[in-house]
Parts: C-alpha cells; sequence; structure tokens
C-alpha cells in the first residue's frame, strides 16, 4: 500500500521536547543559586501566561522572548533578577529533555523511511 505521506513535521516544544519540565527545572536551578526558592507550579501558571503576551508584542527571537519572559516572572516573583542572568531560561534550552517517548517514535519513524522535520 503507498503512503500518503512522505514527510511528516512535527512542532519542537510541547510535542518532542518536555518545555514546561525545562521550564521549571530552569527557574528551579536559578533561584536555588540566588538563595531563593519557589513552588514550580505557579511559575508555570504565571509563565503560560506572560510568555503569550511577550510574543504579541514587537518581533523577538525565541531567546529573547525567553528572557523578557523570566524578566517579568522574576518580577511577578517578587525576586530581583539581575539583567546579567536575565537569559538563565533560554541558556537552559539545549538540556530541555526529549518527551520518553520522542526519540524511539522518530526513530522508527526514519527507519520505515519517512523524512522528518521540526517546525
Amino acid at each position: 500500500m503507498e503512503r500518503p505521506y512522505d514527510v511528516i513535521t512535527f512542532d519542537c516544544y510541547g510535542t518532542l521536547i518536555d518545555w514546561e519540565r525545562g521550564i521549571t527545572d530552569a527557574f528551579s536551578a536559578e533561584l536555588a543559586t540566588a538563595g531563593a526558592s519557589a513552588d514550580v507550579r505557579p511559575v508555570l501558571a504565571a509563565y503560560h501566561e506572560i510568555e503569550p503576551i511577550v510574543e504579541r508584542e514587537t518581533y523577538r527571537s525565541y531567546r529573547d522572548v525567553l528572557t523578557e519572559t523570566a524578566r517579568r516572572l522574576a518580577r511577578r516573583l517578587g525576586w530581583a533578577l539581575p539583567d546579567a542572568r536575565a537569559s538563565f531560561l533560554a541558556d537552559s534550552l539545549p538540556g530541555w529533555p526529549p518527551f520518553p517517548d520522542t526519540n524511539p517514535a522518530l526513530e522508527r519513524l526514519a527507519a520505515a523511511g519517512y523524512r522528518l522535520g521540526i517546525l
């Protein structure tokens, strides 16, 4: 049987990469570095509220979106995030983990001959 598709594309964050874990791990680590802590649930809820606002404003690279979102979230938490550390979230991005089923699923699709892309 002929396949209806030869190429499959995926959104990256939230589909292949566990971005919520990446965000909460980054905030927890940065808060610990600053000698503070916070329950990650409100951090994540605030993140989900703030990031879309930042994205609707003037064009920013994703790195700059993450940095500005971190600044605003820190302000909301009453945390004095130094400008020199404001990029901690963007800096953590390469370490955000894939979901457990991501790599095996992509390997199976590639082995089946599909071309894969990330949007």
